[in-house]
């Protein structure tokens, strides 16, 4: 009996040691997942230097990309994977869903922007003029461009307004769609191909410089006034918020300004 009592007295003192241990114990954090990285196809031209094009590494290249890649570092909740496509299938992706973002200096106009988002925060100057060979005085509005041959890349905001020009009147600009490069239109403009083209002043001096100083440009008036922005799927509103709000940051750190230097020599709000 008095074996079974201190049995008894035994489990007795050895459950309270057991629960005062488990009480003086805190209880397991729990660590929430990290949420997972999302995916973001990118496509970025592949022929305008210095803006979207392809380096020596075949790889998305320029100031827009540059861009982009600063933009994807201060977001770590995605990750860009980009790809080279050229301009008039670069809308098209989006349209196929084989990208999110696409970039090539776009401009807003009312058609782009009933079918796709834009960024509110622009990242370059886009603001243009009519540029010709030099010697040439007779090209300063669009007006002078009825009857004229001029190139566009196909798919670009130049190319909407001189097309929608022609609907709007009887006499037609002589739309030629460009594809070869920077190169292929100064050839093409300096020996009588093409009788204009449109540039911005970034761009013109650039290839004007590179190529061999024939062309000029119409300093009297600007042919459209606009920025560049990023074109996205119509969805994709939290990720156009992101972005602009890293643009923002960007623009006020002075990292836009330092990239827009590095690629173009000038600054982004710059002509």
């Amino acid at each position: 009996m008095r074996k079974q009592l201190y049995g008894f007295i035994g489990w007795g003192v050895l459950a309270g040691a057991l629960l005062l241990a488990g009480c003086g114990k805190e209880p397991a954090v729990q660590t929430p997942a990290a949420s997972p990285v999302r995916q973001i196809a990118v496509g970025v031209g592949s022929t305008f230097e210095p803006y979207a094009y392809i380096d020596a590494n075949n790889q998305p290249a320029g100031y827009d990309a540059a861009v982009l890649k600063e933009i994807d570092s201060r977001l770590p909740q995605y990750e860009f994977q980009y790809q080279s496509i050229e301009l008039k299938n670069l809308l098209l992706s989006i349209d196929a869903k084989k990208v999110l973002i696409a970039t090539q200096q776009f401009e807003k106009n009312p058609a782009r922007e009933a079918k796709y988002l834009f960024t509110n925060e622009g990242f370059a100057n886009y603001d243009k003029r009519i540029v010709f060979a030099k010697g040439r005085t007779d090209l300063k509005t669009i007006d002078d461009l009825a009857g004229k041959r001029v190139g566009c890349s196909q798919g670009s905001n130049t190319a909407a307004i001189l097309e929608k020009y022609n609907q709007q009147h009887d006499k037609k600009i002589n739309i030629v769609y460009t594809s070869g490069g920077n190169g292929v239109v100064y050839d093409d403009l300096v020996n009588g191909r093409l009788d204009a083209g449109v540039m911005t002043r970034k761009t013109f001096h650039r290839n004007n410089e590179a190529f061999g100083g024939g062309l000029a440009i119409n300093n009297e008036s600007l042919f459209s006034e606009s920025q560049a922005y990023f074109i996205l799927s119509k969805k994709e509103t939290q990720l156009r918020d992101d972005i602009d709000r890293v643009l923002r940051e960007m623009k006020k750190d002075g990292t836009l300004s330092k990239l827009s230097y590095q690629y173009t020599n000038t600054d982004y709000s710059a002509e």
